[in-house]
């Protein structure tokens, strides 16, 4: 099940950052929040140094995995 943000969980993250938001801007995050999971499970992932190419020289076919 995709992670979902409950109107007091925002609520909660809000005030623990000291922000205070329009109906709108809470509207963009709630709407947001599960792509942004989505995201941080891709980029949360053991990569090789070839996720930084350009800091890489001489990589064989072992390095790509």
């Amino acid at each position: 099940m995709p992670p979902t943000l409950t109107d007091p969980a925002l609520a909660y993250l809000l005030a623990a950052a000291g922000l205070d938001l329009t109906d709108a801007e809470k509207a963009d995050l709630v709407g947001i929040h599960d792509s942004l999971a989505a995201m941080k499970a891709r980029v949360r992932q053991k990569r090789g140094h070839m996720a930084e190419p350009a800091h890489t020289f001489g990589f064989n076919e072992e390095d790509l995995g």
